[in-house]
């Protein structure tokens, strides 16, 4: 089968992700796919069309951009149209971003399938952060109805983000939920290194409270430290080892100093995204301390695939992927009382916790990788047609 997978993204961080694991799954499937958009690098290009995409966005500025984003869709369009002369693709996967219709636009009129993969209310994200500004609104707001209106079916990381969708008039049965996967050639139970826990100061008594990501207020890392604080008082061998870098790490720093945590607290700074699992090897409960409400978090999914026990928010996107003592320990959001008494539990009660492990890792060898989610996809073209 011959498949087209359009994005209009620089493909970098989780997103850069995302993209090169469902075009790999699918190829692994045995599939032909053929990657389209602006910053997709073609043979004979002296330099990355990231590159220059990345120019763009400095370039033009405020609505002045968001301008260039609508004129990309002629662009897109006569691009797609091309491929899709020349390639022949069964169907289109397009990643959805503010303003494109290109792709929804250019499979209707080859009269082909497309599935709009939708990671977030981009109109409303970017509408309401207090870091961006959306001038185009009402065009913003319209298309991405349309888009997901028009595409064969819209696909969404999390249930929140079905129910925001259908709220703003898209049918319910338009939207399917499939959450984010892993690699499970990537991540995978392993032994701890030895050599790691050298460098990191670490003995095999401790217990190793984990968090993986970047170091933003909004990931909840003050919030954790609050918590671990409170379980140190309780448990001595307790440490808290934080794996990556950002602009609160010296806010971090200081207030674990603060609370006396100074020599229980590890930030390792930035760590390559194929090292991270050895890291994650070493914890014992790895937590995600706040999320995004219509968010898909890639981290909890690759815990669990390497057999850790997860302490997150109990919310409807985290639903999707633990059950409450099943396959992870949920506490109610914001919630430092509740946070602590999961982190306890995890801590203390290693049967559950070798119980959660091992459910935790069954639900991701079974349901949530990115093959399965390729799966899903081929699935629903063979139902469309």
């Amino acid at each position: 089968m011959k498949i087209i997978y359009h994005h209009r993204t620089l493909a970098d961080g989780a997103e850069g992700i995302h993209i090169s694991e469902m075009v790999n799954a699918f190829r692994q499937l045995g599939h032909e796919v053929l990657v389209l958009g602006p910053g997709v690098k073609r043979e004979g290009d002296s330099e990355s069309r990231s590159d220059r995409f990345f120019w763009v966005k400095r370039l033009f500025k405020g609505p002045l951009y968001e301008v260039v984003e609508l004129a990309y869709n002629v662009v897109g369009y006569r691009s797609l149209r091309k491929a899709i002369k020349e390639f022949e693709p069964d169907f289109i996967y397009d990643r959805y971003i503010t303003y494109n219709y290109s792709a929804v636009a250019a499979a209707g009129k080859s009269h082909l399938p497309i599935f709009l993969e939708v990671n977030a209310p981009l109109a409303y994200e970017r509408d309401h952060e207090p870091d961006e500004t959306l001038y185009l609104k009402k065009i913003a707001y319209s298309i991405e109805k349309k888009a997901c209106c028009d595409a064969s079916s819209a696909i969404v990381v999390s249930t929140p983000l079905k129910e925001y969708l259908t709220s703003i008039g898209v049918p319910g049965n338009q939207v399917h939920v499939l959450p984010n996967g892993v690699n499970l050639e990537k991540f995978y139970p392993r032994e701890r290194s030895g050599q790691l826990m050298n460098k990191l100061s670490l003995t095999k008594d401790d217990v190793v409270i984990g968090f993986v990501g970047i170091l933003r207020p909004w990931h909840g890392i003050d919030f954790l430290l609050d918590a671990f604080a409170r379980i140190c008082k309780e448990v001595d061998n307790c440490t808290l080892l934080l794996v990556g870098d950002g602009p609160i790490q010296e806010e971090i720093e200081d207030k674990a100093k603060h609370l006396g945590l100074k020599d229980k607290v590890t930030i390792t700074g930035r760590v390559p995204h194929k090292e991270v699992a050895d890291y994650v090897a070493l914890f014992d409960v790895a937590v995600s301390p706040r999320a995004t409400f219509y968010a898909s978090p890639m981290k909890i999914i690759e815990y669990m695939a390497q057999q850790r026990a997860v302490v997150a928010p109990d919310m409807a996107n985290i639903r999707d992927l633990i059950n409450h003592e099943e396959d992870g320990l949920l506490f109610k959001p914001d919630d430092l009382d509740a946070l602590v008494e999961a982190l306890r539990e995890m801590v203390v009660n290693q049967e559950l916790r070798l119980k959660i492990e091992k459910r935790a890792l069954q639900k991701v060898e079974k349901q949530l990788n990115w093959k399965n989610n390729a799966r899903f996809i081929l699935d629903m073209y063979h139902d469309s047609v």
